[in-house]
């Protein structure tokens, strides 16, 4: 019987038919066919295939059209099922990524979608696993490439960027107004607080300085009135005890009373007002015996 030989290389496998009908895997080595019996129906690569899928659009939440293309690396992990149960399972699988690629982007803001590229990557591969899976095919790596958008819509974009940027920093220079204007009016509270609180001080100090100089000038005063009472005390004691010693009598004392009173008189400073009858005063028994006495020494 003649038999077809078949190598099958490292990496690789083949689909063995009968009749049209799947009989075998063949795994890499020599195999022996017979020719009118089996066939080799496809040979499958089992390696890592990397797969660039060409860019598509698609419309953002805020309805912005982007460009986005996608780069895919998967492998065969079921030979029958990518040859029997799918009639292209490369093509259903880049269908399905950029079927779910519009989905995510759809949910997205642009600049979200700008900046979450490692997020949108993470969403496709764990929307499309499972979906591929039933291809016999299994993705290893999916990555965004890519995102153009255009040129009116950068235009835009950098516009509000820089009205952003603006805002922001006209924000930052408001805040700084009035961190400042905060900082001075704490200042100048702080500094009217201080000034007050001194010239309390100081007013303290110098009621306390006035207390103290009249509380001297009445020590002061009280010791000057008590020398002079003490002294005038000592005085009237030394004429009292002066009298006493000289032995006058009471019509001594009324004679130095007239004496003194004619000096009085006779002196131009004083003015003396006098009875406007002077006969009554011999009727003063002291009067009329001082005017006796007088008579008698002439």
């Amino acid at each position: 019987m003649i038999k077809m030989v078949v190598i099958v290389e490292q990496g690789q496998v083949k689909v063995v038919e009968s009749f049209g009908k799947y009989v075998r895997t063949l795994d890499p080595g020599l195999h022996f066919l017979i020719p009118v019996l089996y066939n080799v129906k496809q040979r499958v690569s089992l390696k890592q295939t990397p797969l660039q899928i060409e860019s598509q659009s698609v419309i953002t939440r805020d309805n912005v059209i982007v460009e986005i293309d996608e780069a895919i690396k998967y492998h065969v992990t079921d030979v029958r099922a990518f040859v029997y149960d799918n009639e292209d399972s490369v093509t259903s699988m880049i269908q399905d990524c950029q079927s779910n690629l519009r989905g995510i982007i759809g949910k997205m803001d642009l600049n979200e979608v700008l900046n979450g590229t490692e997020e949108i990557n993470v969403n496709l591969y764990e929307s499309v696993k499972d979906i591929t899976a039933g291809y016999g095919l299994s993705i290893d790596r999916i990555n965004i490439g890519e995102i153009s958008v255009s040129d009116e819509i950068i235009n835009s974009m950098n516009k509000l960027i820089t009205a952003s940027r603006d805002k922001e920093s006209l924000i930052t220079i408001s805040e700084g107004k009035k961190q400042s204007t905060i900082l001075e009016s704490e200042a100048r509270a702080s500094e009217m607080e201080i000034d007050a609180a001194a010239r309390a001080k100081q007013t303290r100090i110098d009621a306390e300085a006035r207390a103290d100089r009249t509380r001297i000038d009445a020590e002061a005063e009280a010791s000057r009135i008590q020398v002079i009472t003490d002294a005038e005390k000592l005085r009237i004691k030394e004429i009292n005890k002066a009298i006493e010693e000289s032995a006058l009598n009471e019509q001594m004392l009324a004679y130095l009373g007239i004496e003194a009173f004619k000096h009085v008189v006779e002196s131009n400073s004083n003015t003396v007002i006098m009875p406007s009858n002077l006969t009554e005063l011999g009727n003063i028994p002291a009067m009329k015996e001082l005017w006796q006495a007088t008579e008698k020494t002439k």
